[in-house]
């Protein structure tokens, strides 16, 4: 029976490989679901059922991946869902999380005991495997001889990771599996690994995502291995977060080219100088179908902001990621409102140090009105720009997150004042001081497309709240988080 399994396993990791810009495929995966329960008993029953539950959240256009790393940041509802459909889609995850918790015993027994601590499941099967490369480095060979290795067909998203100051001696493998969709390379050692390894340049033709992280991006660099168009022709997603990135390297970078097609970059948590912003922004790289960057932790301010307001890069973006930065002055705020944000969409400004009147002079913002999703979380909030801010949202908000801004009951008629307020889907308002008689007065507003209410950790000692369906029809479920 084994055989057959693998025999099915192999189908589904062939068709993916087929369709390499997809994450994963469908119905091979059902076939083997049915297959399971048929053939396998009560284990495999547990994981038809189980295959079954991850892909319905696919179909609804909501991936789960279980279990949930600490360090990848919450999904937040698909864009194109209507609220009927998102409704439907966080019951779906929620359904398949509580399942994993209850058979995660079950669902990973068929792997060997070293792997089972790093897979995280997707689809029904191992999606990603997030290991140190000196464990991967010990057993990948006894895998690939062994013949268990086959089990591990359909990742298609890997993360190996070493010490960022540790030894810089791993040694490469002879063994990589698989299709890879997605790769991160984090570290030093790591790097040096896995750059030397036979097949490398086999498994970087089909990454769509690559990250390579703490300090991983230098030592690519000086081993030959930059991320170029010839190299990961397929790439669309590259993030070079924690590198400590010089001028010089993203000179050589941008000399080496990127691959044309490129639609999100990352250089979060470098600190981004001036004169770095002048290369990247001005003179540029040829990235035309740029939609997403990230600037998270680079020190943003004056300057960065002025090269980046008057990019080409800026008229086609619709996901800026600004946050942690050091946005703290008057004169940053302006730069922001000149920014040619044409298409603008998604805009994170979290944990900037913006006061209340430079949050009232951004509230004059010509892309404000356009936002679909807005992220204040760590920015105080309350006072009266803020209040002129939120009354400037428009009606295409799906998403408002202000965790942590020190909001107050008497702010929760602010946001009611918004016209935000009949788009809204997901509204995060956790960690703030907004008691039972803030939580009461939301429920008395009118939401008509609320899914998601984030209300946790706000000093709330009612039980679980009533909702009036009058109110808020779609509203899936209150997360109420006690300390």
């Amino acid at each position: 029976m084994a055989d057959l399994e693998e025999e099915l396993l192999g189908v589904v990791a062939r068709e993916e490989a087929l369709h390499p810009e997809q994450p994963l495929s469908l119905f091979p995966r059902l076939v083997l679901a049915d297959w399971l329960e048929e053939h396998q008993g009560p284990s495999g029953q547990t994981r038809a059922e189980f295959i079954r539950l991850q892909l319905a959240c696919e179909e609804a256009a909501t991936p789960c991946t279980l279990p949930a790393l600490a360090e990848d940041a919450p999904r937040g509802l698909p864009d194109a869902l209507a609220r009927a459909g998102a409704g439907h889609a966080l019951a779906c995850r929620s359904q398949a999380v509580r399942f994993f918790k209850e058979h995660a015993r079950a669902l990973l027994e068929p792997y060997p005991e070293w792997v089972r601590p790093h897979l995280v499941f997707r689809g029904g099967l191992p999606w990603m495997c997030h290991v140190p490369w000196d464990v991967w480095q010990h057993h990948a060979g006894g895998m690939s001889r062994g013949g268990s290795g086959w089990r591990l067909e359909t990742v298609r998203s890997w993360r190996f990771h070493s010490s960022t100051d540790g030894t810089q001696g791993f040694e490469p493998v002879a063994w990589l599996p698989g299709t890879p969709y997605a790769l991160e390379v984090s570290g030093v050692g790591a790097a040096n690994g896995f750059f030397r390894s036979p097949g490398v340049e086999r498994w970087l033709g089909t990454v769509r995502e690559l990250t390579l992280a703490g300090w991983a991006f230098p030592k690519a660099m000086t081993m030959g291995m930059a991320p170029t168009a010839q190299r990961v022709p397929a790439l669309r997603r590259l993030g070079l977060p924690a590198n400590q990135i010089e001028f010089e390297q993203m000179l050589d970078l941008g000399r080496l080219g990127l691959p044309p097609d490129l639609e999100a970059f990352s250089l979060a948590r470098n600190r981004l100088t001036f004169e770095d912003s002048v290369f990247f922004f001005e003179e540029g790289w040829a990235l035309p179908h740029l939609v997403e960057l990230d600037l998270s932790g680079t020190g943003v301010g004056l300057g960065v902001l002025y090269n980046l307001g008057r990019s080409p890069l800026c008229e086609n973006l619709r996901r800026l990621n600004l946050g942690h930065g050091e946005i703290e002055e008057t004169l940053d705020v302006e730069m922001l409102l000149d920014a040619a944000f044409h298409g603008l969409k998604d805009m994170d400004l979290t944990g900037n140090r913006l006061s209340d009147g430079f949050l009232e002079t951004l509230a004059e913002a010509h892309w404000l009105a356009g936002l679909e999703r807005l992220n204040l979380n760590e920015v105080g909030s309350g006072g009266q720009g803020w209040g002129r801010l939120i009354r400037g949202l428009g009606t295409t908000l799906i998403e408002l997150r202000q965790g942590n801004c020190g909001l107050d009951p008497e702010a929760v008629s602010v946001l009611g004042e918004s016209p935000a307020r009949s788009s809204l889907r997901h509204l995060d308002l956790r960690q703030n001081n907004l008691g039972d008689k803030g939580l009461l007065e939301l429920l008395k507003m009118e939401w008509p497309e609320l899914v998601l209410l984030g209300i946790g950790l706000n000093s709330i000692s009612i039980p679980e709240p009533e909702l009036d369906r009058r109110l808020t029809p779609w509203l899936t479920g209150v997360e109420l988080e006690r300390p």
